[in-house]
């Protein structure tokens, strides 16, 4: 079995990677870049276990179960990576492998503040000891130029549909039906579209968000109510990835003190994922309900609720959805700064009762 095989998609990003561990001479820095879920991070870990391990097959899958001492992967201190962070980053590249043939970090650029990225650009340009850097964003243009400049950049790009849908009925035997639903509510990612196929709490949120989306006319009680909905699915959510983090890394039933750690940010990252996820899917409910009041059903992503959002545009004919569903695109762009999620779900829900008040006065 090669070290990418099973991942779809973005061949070109493969070949390249492939190329390096052939050759034995990689990057000393790598930016994998595109859109969430399109397999950026399951690469960084295959790649950064095959980098380690040295042709060793036993230290390859213990890297890969999270139980390498020299393939460290970083999550942020809640939004961010910190200058305390980075400066450890940047001790422990200098160190020699604990036993590896060399160390690997695995960050995610986009997280980094400007502290912590000064702290690190030094040895992202000389790393010590043949150490590899393999950084992770949603775009070049949200990493500083000075991090951008001392990495090679490898682009993934959305999965097609298709290929998804495949999978998921090939390999994780899925019906059909509920395949492609999670391959369109995936939007080109293969690992959301795993988590509507597979997680419960995932689902549970899509149908906090639906109930929220729906009630257009709601008052501020409800509102409130429906946020608190979303946001103890979104917590659910943060939940699930701790325990599942904690069960990847951890071979015995007592975790030691940073794998506890380490879950818990993960934790914490998943549940602001999961929020931003909440945002896009109103987003989407909305997109979904401009494109049935046009007459093109068809194109919508949410194919087992055309009924409801087709009920949704005839109780509301004269709305803009285009412009409902940009409200919840441009209120998600606040998540990257210290901004409450529940209080912007609450904006953004009120911003649309307004902008929906203004085509029925009354309201």
């Amino acid at each position: 079995m090669g070290t990418f095989s099973g991942i779809l998609g973005n061949k070109p990003a493969l070949r390249l990677l492939e190329g390096a561990l052939a050759s034995g001479e990689p990057s000393h820095a790598y930016l994998f870049y595109g859109p969430l879920g399109v397999g950026k991070r399951t690469v960084a870990r295959r790649f950064g276990a095959a980098l380690v391990a040295g042709g060793d097959s036993g230290a390859e899958d213990r890297a890969l179960r999270r139980l390498h001492p020299d393939l460290s992967e970083i999550e942020p201190d809640g939004r961010y990576t910190t200058i305390d962070q980075g400066r450890e980053i940047t001790r422990q590249a200098a160190s020699r492998p604990f036993e590896g043939a060399r160390r690997v970090f695995v960050l995610r650029a986009d997280t980094l503040n400007v502290q912590a990225a000064n702290a690190l650009l030094k040895t992202l340009e000389e790393p010590e000891g043949g150490a590899v850097f393999v950084l992770l964003a949603t775009s070049r243009e949200g990493v500083l130029p000075t991090i951008v400049s001392r990495a090679q950049a490898v682009r993934f790009d959305p999965v097609p549909p298709a290929e998804v849908v495949s999978f998921l009925v090939e390999q994780r035997g899925h019906p059909e039906g509920g395949a492609r639903l999670a391959g369109a509510l995936g939007r080109g990612s293969v690992g959301l579209a795993l988590r509507y196929a597979e997680e419960e709490e995932f689902k549970e949120l899509r149908e906090a968000v639906f109930e929220a989306g729906l009630l257009l006319d709601h008052s501020f009680e409800d509102r409130h109510g429906v946020v608190e909905e979303i946001m103890g699915k979104a917590e659910a959510v943060g939940a699930a990835q701790e325990r599942s983090y904690l069960l990847a890394t951890s071979e015995e039933a007592n975790p030691d003190r940073q794998a506890k750690e380490s879950a818990k940010r993960a934790g914490r990252a998943a549940r602001g994922g999961a929020v931003a996820e909440a945002l896009e899917l109103l987003a989407l409910l909305y997109r979904d309900a401009a494109v049935v009041a046009a007459g093109a059903s068809e194109l919508a992503v949410n194919v087992d609720r055309v009924v409801e959002i087709g009920d949704l545009v005839a109780k509301y004919p004269e709305v803009d959805w285009t412009g409902v569903a940009r409200i919840f695109g441009e209120e998600g762009d606040k998540l990257t700064y210290n901004v409450s999620p529940e209080a912007i779900l609450e904006v953004a829900l009120s911003q649309t009762r307004r902008k929906m008040s203004g085509t029925y006065p009354g309201w």
